[in-house]
């Protein structure tokens, strides 16, 4: 976490972007006081996922939403490799977003069932163009 002055945003806004894009969550002060945060986009959304999910909204989905897929995540109904998968992340991007985030990583299969879709979700990504 960092925190730095209006003035320094608008004299450094392209070394402060590539910060947050890198994983690095800033804080921006006017007079003292926090007035805005400047975090990744992904990390964003998997925080209003996150939200979504606590406040139980209905989302209306037409694709892979962030917010979706967190909520079955976070209800045990898809393995974090279906996550990273669903969001076209590899596992450890998507790992190193969750433990930025404080969110849990439920790690290894507690079923056969989810062993296997981890199997076919690791064979997609292995064969999936670059």
């Amino acid at each position: 976490m960092v925190t730095i002055s209006r003035t320094d945003l608008a004299r450094n806004t392209r070394e402060i972007v590539e910060q947050v894009r890198k994983g690095h969550t800033i804080f921006v002060q006017s007079y003292g006081e926090d007035q805005i945060v400047l975090l990744d986009i992904l990390d964003y959304k998997i925080l209003k996922g996150m939200a979504d999910y606590a406040l139980r909204e209905a989302n209306d989905l037409q694709t892979a939403d962030v917010s979706e897929v967190m909520r079955l995540y976070l209800d045990e109904q898809i393995s974090l490799e279906k996550v990273s998968e669903m969001l076209g992340l590899s596992r450890y991007e998507l790992m190193e977003h969750f433990e930025r985030l404080g969110i849990p990583l439920r790690l290894g299969s507690e079923t056969l069932d989810e062993a296997q879709e981890e199997v076919v979700s690791a064979q997609y990504a292995s064969t999936k163009p670059k």
